[in-house]
């Protein structure tokens, strides 16, 4: 049996839910509860992987843009520092600058997409961590306006409702006895 309440796993005998206290009744719980929540089940396990894929996706491009940054700024320092001449005395120091600037930029880029690499991983992979991640990364993700805020708000959705929360401990639960 499960609780209805938050989808723990209870014994037959038991009157009250170990994981939330919530009474337990035979009136309470559902006829089939396979019955009722596989379709529930179907549902939020098609909405993980579409976050886990979002969260891969933007974590790829963000790591994109960065090695990108990091090359044209490069590129540029480079053409006009004088690097490509072997002639000393058309260095223009100024232009160094832009060899930092691209490594900042593009080290920046990195280190804000490596996490939504990681939480994409580890959400197709039912991580029990990833989880929590994913919703730090979703709060951080409402203020970038418009696609983080959409991302934000629906991977706050599929964590946090009752069904995704019971969804994915259970998978969680399933792969780690595995």
């Amino acid at each position: 049996m499960y609780c209805p309440n938050c989808g723990q796993s209870i014994a037959a005998e038991s009157k009250f839910c170990s994981g939330c206290g919530t009474a337990v009744t035979p009136s309470s719980l559902p006829p089939h509860p396979e019955a009722t929540s596989s379709a529930t089940n179907d549902r939020m396990a098609i909405h993980v992987k579409v976050l886990g894929w979002i969260y891969l996706g933007f974590g790829f491009l963000g790591c994109v843009v960065g090695v990108m940054a990091f090359l044209l700024f490069s590129a540029v320092g480079t053409r006009f520092s004088g690097w490509h001449d072997l002639y000393v005395d058309r260095h223009f120091p100024p232009a160094l600058g832009f060899l930092g600037l691209g490594a900042l930029i593009g080290a920046m880029a990195l280190i804000f997409s490596l996490p939504g690499l990681i939480a994409g991983y580890g959400l197709l992979k039912y991580k029990e961590w990833a989880r929590i991640l994913t919703i730090i990364l979703c709060f951080l993700n409402l203020l970038n306006i418009p696609f983080g805020t959409i991302l934000g708000a629906y991977g706050l959705w599929v964590l946090l409702s009752r069904e995704g929360e019971r969804h994915y401990r259970q998978q969680a639960d399933i792969l780690w006895k595995a």
